[in-house]
């Protein structure tokens, strides 16, 4: 009869750990998923942009207008060259992506900016905003179509012009044509079209010059010619041809005209 008062304790433990046990098989609750590193897109992956500051507001570190070559690499890095005719590399690399909702962010930590880009549905690029690190909105880039940005520079010199004089190789028909739309009549055999331009550099407040790259730039070598104004003027002077920039060699051409 004595054994018969512990009946109910024990049988309250039994249930206990029963309970628990089936508590703890029945969890429904998952274990919080290990992050997957992002990626981006195949079409931005390992590509180039010339992208133009378009928006600008106080703070921002562009100025409205400013050009700059944006490179997404396959590692999900990227990099901005803010002066790709100097060939001078990049002055802006982060390592790091973060995926946010639909959109792809950089943080530029020493400098103190974010970047932000967004993409078309069919995955082309839509714009790449610029904010503080504290999320304040400071500006945009938005993609420039390949020699669009500065083209009307280059219109602006639209005419037939006289070598006067051939400083470095040779110039067979000694005239130099720009016609209406850009599309540049270089000399024999030799005719620059405006579909060809993929960066077309102002530098005519620094060297009175407007430089155009060629296809395949950014990679090298690739055509470049230069074109300088009277500062005076602005009128046509000087125009130097080199086919296969930067690195010399044969074949560069640079003449004196009006």
């Amino acid at each position: 009869m004595h054994r018969l008062q512990y009946f109910p304790l024990v049988s309250a433990l039994v249930g206990l750990l029963l309970f628990a046990a089936c508590s703890k098989d029945d969890d429904s609750d998952p274990e919080p998923a290990t992050p997957v590193n992002p990626s981006l897109p195949a079409a931005i992956a390992g590509s180039t942009a010339n992208l133009e500051f378009t928006t600008a507001n106080p703070g921002a570190p562009y100025s409205l207008g400013d050009q700059v070559l944006f490179t997404f690499s396959t590692s999900g890095a990227m990099a901005i060259d803010i002066d790709p005719s100097a060939n001078n590399g990049n002055e802006v690399s982060v390592a790091t992506l973060t995926l946010v909702g639909s959109e792809y962010q950089w943080e530029d930590t020493g400098n103190g900016y974010r970047y932000t880009l967004s993409l078309n549905p069919d995955e082309s690029i839509n714009e790449v905003n610029v904010s503080d690190l504290s999320n304040a909105f400071l500006g945009q880039f938005t993609p420039v179509g390949a020699g669009a940005a500065n083209l009307t520079l280059v219109k602006n010199l639209a005419g037939t012009y006289t070598v006067t004089a051939v400083n470095v190789g040779a110039h067979t028909r000694m005239t130099v044509t720009i016609d209406a739309d850009g599309n540049i009549d270089f000399d024999t055999g030799l005719q620059l079209v405006t579909e060809d331009y993929e960066l077309i550099s102002d530098r005519l407040d620094v060297l009175n010059a407007i430089f155009i790259d060629m296809a395949p730039y950014p990679s090298e070598p690739y055509p470049r010619i230069e074109l300088y104004v009277d500062p005076g003027t602005q009128a046509l002077h000087e125009v130097h041809y080199a086919p296969q920039y930067p690195n010399g060699g044969g074949g560069g051409v640079e003449i004196m005209v009006n």
